[in-house]
C-alpha cells in the first residue's frame, strides 16, 4: 500500500471513529409541521492537520454537517457566501449546520484561508 493510500485510509478511519465516538452518524428527526418521519443524517467533517477531512461531502437537503476540531490549534468553518460561520473552534469543540436547500456550498477557515471544503446538497 502506498503512503498516500495509507494516509487516505487513516483519515477515513479517523473520521469514522470520531463520528462513532460521538454517536452522531444518524440522529432522530425533530418534529415538523409536515410530520416528517424520515431519519435525518449527520455527516462529520474532522478538522486535522490544517485540513477538512473529507474535503468534500454530499448530503441530502435537511441533513446536518458537524465539523469537529481535532487539530491542536483554533479553526473556523466559514461559508464563502451567505450561509454560516462557526466562529472560532478551539481544539476539541464542534459546530453543526443544517443544509436546508440544494446546491454546492464552498467554505474555508477564516484563520487559515488555504483550508477549503465543499458541501454538496442534493
Amino acid at each position: 500500500m502506498s503512503r498516500s493510500s495509507a494516509r487516505s485510509l487513516l483519515r477515513l478511519l479517523t473520521t469514522l471513529l470520531a463520528a462513532l465516538s460521538l454517536g452522531v452518524l444518524l440522529v432522530s428527526p425533530t418534529a415538523s409541521a409536515a410530520s416528517d418521519s424520515a431519519l435525518r443524517a449527520e455527516t462529520v467533517v474532522v478538522i486535522e492537520g490544517f485540513s477538512f477531512v473529507p474535503q468534500s461531502v454530499t448530503v441530502n437537503a435537511g441533513d446536518t454537517v458537524r465539523w469537529i476540531n481535532n487539530d491542536n490549534t483554533e479553526h473556523t468553518t466559514t461559508s464563502d457566501g451567505p450561509g454560516w460561520d462557526s466562529g472560532t473552534l478551539t481544539p476539541g469543540t464542534s459546530f453543526t449546520h443544517v443544509f436546508a436547500t440544494r446546491g454546492a456550498f464552498t467554505y474555508h477557515c477564516a484563520i487559515h484561508p488555504e483550508m477549503t471544503g465543499t458541501v454538496t446538497v442534493r
